[in-house]
């Protein structure tokens, strides 16, 4: 499904983790180590630059390059290094040149939650990319400051949380999740929103459960273990609840959907979640290669 990941690396420990997450994702070819340097220190002010500049960028990118073969020998490992003042357009733009299937990168912030909380960069490439995206979180093991992190990986495909809303979109996330032999287990979960009257209320949980019981009866024929949740309340805050509750080890979520799914590229459900949820979460946009859509239908 991911032959080609492009993988924005800032050189951090946390960075350095996240290799070791891309050496095991399944489907994987080709790797493409990406650094975007800063613009306003390039005396040829961008683009594409040369190996007399930036010495110490390049050998810390030929060392990761090193390790992750060394990680799984069958993975090609090519490296870029791009100066510009827009990092995370630099990144997209990379992706997109390249035909990558996934931008990968890691969740860093700049406070006291270093690690946890999504940084700036992150943020802007969910918000505009047309590729999927994937934000990987490490549990963080004792003091933070010290970079010690406990992977998600390599497991990160065992539990996978899918939060659907039954449009074209989400099940297009659904049959790309179902199509990935990793996944160990889906937990298929429906969010019914606050303000609805009682009765709706009651009659859209119903409903939502008898949809995604079919889902699940159409999985588990193929093989394929699910769970079904269906919650009322906040869309994020149920995401986010159930995903720690049943230690999913990935959040996998369409960009855009109808009702609470729309709308990811100036904001939505998908990008509160990315921005909050303490695990890795992939966000799915609509195929831009390898092919026609995976053989599903929820119906």
């Amino acid at each position: 499904m991911f032959e080609k990941i492009l993988l924005a690396t800032d050189f951090s420990a946390y960075a350095k983790k996240t290799l070791e997450c891309i050496a095991g994702f399944p489907g994987a070819r080709e790797v493409i180590l990406f650094h975007a340097a800063e613009e306003a220190i390039s005396p040829r002010g961008g683009g594409e630059i040369g190996d007399t500049l930036f010495r110490p960028e390049y050998e810390h990118l030929r060392e990761q390059k090193r390790y992750l073969e060394g990680l799984d020998p069958e993975i090609r490992v090519t490296t870029t290094i791009t100066a510009a003042s827009d990092t995370a357009g630099a990144i997209i733009s990379a992706a997109e040149e390249r035909g990558a299937c996934l931008i990968v990168m890691g969740a860093r912030g700049s406070n006291l939650m270093d690690g946890i909380l999504l940084g700036s960069v992150s943020m802007a490439v969910i918000r505009r990319s047309s590729t999927s995206v994937l934000i990987m979180r490490h549990k963080t093991v004792g003091d933070l400051k010290e970079q010690n992190f406990e992977l998600f990986c390599p497991r990160i495909l065992c539990r996978a949380l899918c939060p659907v809303d039954f449009s074209p979109s989400s099940d297009h996330a659904l049959a790309l999740a179902g199509a990935t032999p990793a996944i160990g287990e889906l937990l298929l979960l429906h969010v019914v929103p606050p303000g609805e009257a009682g009765s709706a209320t009651g009659d859209a949980v119903q409903q939502a459960k008898g949809q995604l019981a079919t889902i699940r009866d159409d999985l588990t024929r193929k093989n394929i273990r699910a769970r079904v949740f269906v919650r009322t309340g906040n869309p994020v805050t149920e995401i986010i609840r159930i995903a720690d509750e049943e230690d999913a080890s990935v959040i996998w979520m369409s960009s855009r959907g109808a009702g609470w799914l729309r709308e990811l590229l100036i904001g939505s459900t998908a990008f509160a979640v990315a921005m909050n949820a303490q695990r890795p979460v992939m966000v799915i946009r609509q195929p831009k290669c390898g092919g026609e859509d995976p053989p599903f239908s929820p119906s």
